[in-house]
């Protein structure tokens, strides 16, 4: 499967078939390919929580609204975001030139250090690019995914375990899905939104 079918073949996924499990080997084969997102100063603010256990699965059900989903699929991932991810350019730039590996940790140390806002916002932007890769990752061996954001952000720390400096950005399940997929649902046309040089440009034809 190529990229534009791999692209055109995923879809938001609700129902999962439960007698096949997503193994340690599916999971390190898709995440091989996660950590290779890109990210700002390449400090890969992202790091994720599978949930395989049936009793964790049904803690972090309850922290999810309820959503039958985040129990009933092969893995529950809860994607996080890490806030003072500027702390790790020291390990980072480890194998930079001596000039640049001081330049990026006082650049990185200067626009997230005072920042915390903007330190938040870029460990999210970070955290859902990475959570792209994993729902294509897991499409590419067969599995189907789901993204999630409809839960109580501060119960999913709680169960996954989170330290302060790390916030839930989101949810992803994930399993194999059981068939048939929904068809996709509505999609805005391109002309509407892609403008040319501007928002209220022409509209690409």
């Amino acid at each position: 499967m190529n990229f534009s079918e791999l692209v055109r073949a995923r879809r938001s996924v609700r129902d999962y078939d439960l007698s096949q499990p997503v193994t340690d080997a599916d999971l390190q084969a898709i995440f091989e390919e996660v950590i290779l997102s890109p990210s700002a100063f390449n400090l890969q603010q992202w790091a994720f929580v599978v949930v395989r256990e049936a009793e964790q699965k049904k803690r972090l059900r309850a922290a999810s609204m309820d959503q039958a989903q985040v129990e009933n699929c092969g893995a529950a991932i809860v994607v996080c975001a890490k806030l003072d991810a500027h702390l790790d350019a020291p390990t980072v730039f480890a194998q930079a030139p001596e000039p640049i590996r001081e330049r990026m940790i006082g650049m990185t140390a200067q626009m997230y250090g005072g920042n915390a806002q903007f330190a938040r916002d870029e460990a999210i932007r970070g955290a859902s690019l990475a959570a792209m890769t994993l729902m294509y990752a897991a499409k590419a061996r067969g599995f189907d995914t789901g993204a999630m954001i409809g839960f109580n952000p501060q119960q999913v720390a709680e169960v996954a375990g989170l330290t302060d400096n790390y916030i839930p950005a989101m949810l992803i399940v994930m399993g194999r899905g059981t068939p048939p997929a929904t068809p996709r649902g509505y999609r805005k046309p391109v002309s509407e939104v892609v403008k040319l040089e501007r928002l209220d440009g022409a509209g690409l034809a």
